[in-house]
């Protein structure tokens, strides 16, 4: 019988850990082992799977930006346009995990389930928690009810849509969950089971090769966090070097001081795209507001929190799109959920 074919691309991360100790479990360096060297902790993997190993980085995932995601979504499209691979998993550190998941979920065009998975605990520690987490992935990506999904993310037994999910816990294995959305489906024992039906938001996907390299490349997209007393002093330092476009994570519903309001409304007319969202909790940031948005052109993102907002509008300003135009992917994004 003819096992199913999986790409694996390994960016590094705590699944690829290694303490000094199997007794720490917080105490470690990331990105220590190669993917290979991870997938040799888990021989059920080659049982059941013909796999492919390639690895285009090896990084803490703290310190990945977006230019490693061009490199990311390089391979990731090689993957997909191979006829014989019926599934992708990216193993990744957890600290950006959700904005890579992101990324990925909003710039590849394909049906072909692309998982993201990583691991809270180094793969030397006693409870390490990534050998469980790489089999459930593999589990998702191989099965067919995954297809038309967009990227998922898999840890703890939960499945995830990577545009949703986030992390909400610096060292739990309970570390993931989708506030609001909640999770799409959950793994146990390898068997895959499904909360809703298949449905993915509209990507913005690349028809040609990306040959950017460096993150000059990308619009500079900066995110201002209010707080109580806040005034214009970081969105101004913004400005000043060179930000296209700024997410403004507000108080409450996106609020900010009345005397800061109107230096956020001034930014677009300057030629600053803006968009509003809460900072740090979940609801709907609603349109219609003191901020009078579309007379201003500002751009608001109803529950998306802000540095999945900020991703939105990288990609968004880097296709050359308009504020409106940007304004109408997110309303499409909400409304496919």
């Amino acid at each position: 019988m003819t096992k199913p074919r999986l790409a694996l691309i390994g960016t590094g991360g705590t699944i690829a850990g290694a303490a000094s100790a199997a007794s720490n479990s917080t105490d470690y360096k990331p990105a220590s082992l190669s993917l290979a060297a991870v997938v040799d902790t888990v021989p059920e993997l080659r049982q059941r799977y013909d796999i492919d190993v390639s690895q285009p980085m090896q990084l803490a995932s703290y310190d990945v930006r977006p230019d490693h995601w061009l490199d990311l979504h390089a391979a990731v499209m090689h993957a997909v346009h191979n006829p014989d691979v019926v599934g992708i998993v990216v193993t990744h550190g957890t600290d950006t995990l959700e904005e890579t998941a992101t990324f990925l979920h909003l710039s590849v065009d394909s049906d072909k389930p692309i998982v993201v998975v990583g691991a809270m605990r180094p793969a030397t520690a006693y409870s390490a928690d990534g050998p469980a987490n790489l089999l459930d992935a593999c589990s998702v990506a191989a099965n067919p009810s995954a297809l038309g999904r967009g990227t998922l993310v898999v840890m703890n037994g939960r499945i995830h849509s990577g545009l949703w999910v986030g992390k909400r816990h610096v060292s739990s294995v309970e570390a993931f969950d989708s506030p609001l959305a909640g999770a799409v489906g959950e793994v146990a024992d390898q068997a895959v089971q499904w909360f809703r039906a298949a449905g993915r938001a509209p990507t913005l996907a690349w028809q040609t090769p990306i040959t950017w390299k460096t993150p000059s490349a990308w619009p500079r997209v900066d995110i201002a966090v209010a707080y109580a007393g806040v005034d214009e002093t970081a969105m101004r330092a913004f400005v000043a070097a060179g930000a296209q476009g700024i997410v403004h994570a507000g108080l409450g519903n996106a609020n900010t001081p009345t005397a800061y309001r109107a230096f956020i409304q001034s930014l677009p007319a300057q030629g600053v795209l803006v968009a509003r969202c809460a900072r740090f909790i979940t609801g709907s940031v609603t349109r219609a507001s003191v901020y009078a948005d579309a007379e201003h052109g500002i751009l608001t993102a109803g529950p998306l929190p802000p540095h999945k907002v900020r991703i939105i509008m990288l990609l968004g300003l880097a296709h050359g799109m308009t504020g409106p135009e940007i304004q109408d992917w997110i309303d499409q994004i909400l409304l496919a959920g």
